[in-house]
């Protein structure tokens, strides 16, 4: 049991945690006290992307009895800007939703069934996994990099492995066999040993063999915030023409979900009183780094997409705040000729499909974000995410 100087912390730690995240420049008390918070402390939706390079008879075996058991299952339309995606990404959820006083519910129908080991379409005498369990809000971000078969793609922050899966549904869909011609490449990386070694199984438990054998998917492991980091891709500076880079954060929901845990057994979250405002600052800068890097390693008129799983707007909003300022002090220092075109941000240029996106999503300053007390309610995120284009720097005559 928690001592009263342990409880003491505590309450001061939470007292401080809801000060900040109700503050106007977050999301205001109103908010976070009538529905967010009380979203966020809620369990996680989940929704399950179908592995494609998965046996479709074996795989629709395993969701069979859902339809029975707990409602109905339907086919999740995402909001995108090329309507070729959606043949590429199959994702499933659950149509009917927990009421508040269905306990039951509120397990049964934002779960799956674990992953589980099927034949793959490629070698029939190998298993891979039959799906991946999500939160379908960060399908969005394979969703709105745009990605082409042909394309080289990076996923610069890529463990444990699901957004990577996502992109390679889209970008290998015409290798489903080894005798495909792939002309693409995916190189995901992760720089904690660990992590990264979790994240080479998991893909290898999902993608066919020979795209390993042939070096269209490669696992790489390198500090991506090192300024000298995109000369260790392989493909070097302007070699790629997607990069994804769902940065570390805060993870908030992760905490708060912790804390609600503890508290239902009498214990203190060491993830609560571990938090601190200014860990979000500190996240900042290095989430910039990583987004310096991947900008620098896409080519101009490639995209970037940038997203974390914070609520934190110095970690979302902020950091492309903090770019473009650091993207003007390189250009007087030496002369960039490279500059960027915010997607997502209210201009001429935007071009996304504003009404699919609402649906999922609010905007924010330069970007959106999936919430799940969002009006839509599909109870999804958190997910910021921010659609960025490299472009030519206009030179003044």
């Amino acid at each position: 049991m928690p001592t009263k100087a342990e409880k003491k912390q505590l309450d001061g730690a939470l007292a401080t945690f809801h000060s900040h995240y109700s503050a106007d420049r977050n999301w205001g008390t109103k908010r976070w006290e009538s529905s967010l918070y009380e979203a966020l402390a809620a369990p996680t939706r989940y929704a399950a992307l179908i592995n494609t390079f998965a046996s479709t008879t074996e795989v629709d075996d395993i969701f069979s009895g859902l339809n029975l058991a707990n409602g109905t299952l339907q086919q999740m339309k995402l909001p995108q800007e090329d309507s070729t995606q959606s043949a590429s990404l199959k994702i499933l959820e659950r149509k009917t939703l927990p009421t508040e006083t269905d306990d039951k519910a509120s397990t049964t129908n934002f779960l799956f069934p674990q992953p589980t080991p099927v034949s793959s379409i490629a070698d029939p005498n190998r298993k891979v996994f039959s799906h991946w369990n999500l939160d379908a809000a960060s399908v969005l971000c394979a969703s709105m990099l745009k990605v082409q078969p042909e394309d080289k793609v990076l996923d610069l922050c890529a463990a444990p492995g699901g957004k990577s899966v996502s992109l390679s549904q889209i970008l290998f869909q015409g290798a489903r066999a080894d005798t495909g011609v792939v002309s693409g490449c995916l190189h995901s990386n992760e720089m904690d040993p660990a992590r990264n070694k979790r994240l080479a199984i998991n893909l290898q438990s999902y993608l066919p063999r020979h795209l390993f054998e042939k070096g269209s998917v490669r696992v790489l492991r390198m500090d991506a915030a090192d300024v000298k980091a995109v000369h260790q891709l392989p493909l070097g500076a302007g070699g790629y023409d997607r990069v994804l880079l769902d940065a570390p954060c805060s993870s908030e929901r992760h905490i708060i979900h912790a804390h609600v845990k503890a508290v239902s057994t009498g214990r203190i979250a060491e993830e609560m009183l571990r938090w601190r405002p200014g860990s979000s600052r500190n996240l900042a800068k290095i989430q910039a780094a990583l987004l310096m890097t991947a900008l620098r390693a896409v080519r101009v008129g490639g995209r970037v997409v940038y997203s974390t799983c914070s609520i934190d707007t110095g970690e979302n909003d902020g950091v492309l705040q903090k770019i473009m300022a650091l993207l003007e002090q390189e250009q007087s220092k030496t002369g960039l000729t490279w500059t960027i075109r915010i997607e997502t941000a209210p201009s001429e240029h935007s071009n996304l499909d504003e009404d699919g996106l609402d649906q999922w999503t609010e905007r924010t300053k330069y970007g959106r974000i999936a919430l799940p007390d969002h009006q839509g309610s599909g109870k999804w995120g958190p997910l910021f995410f921010a659609v960025i284009t490299k472009i030519t720097r206009e030179i003044d005559a």
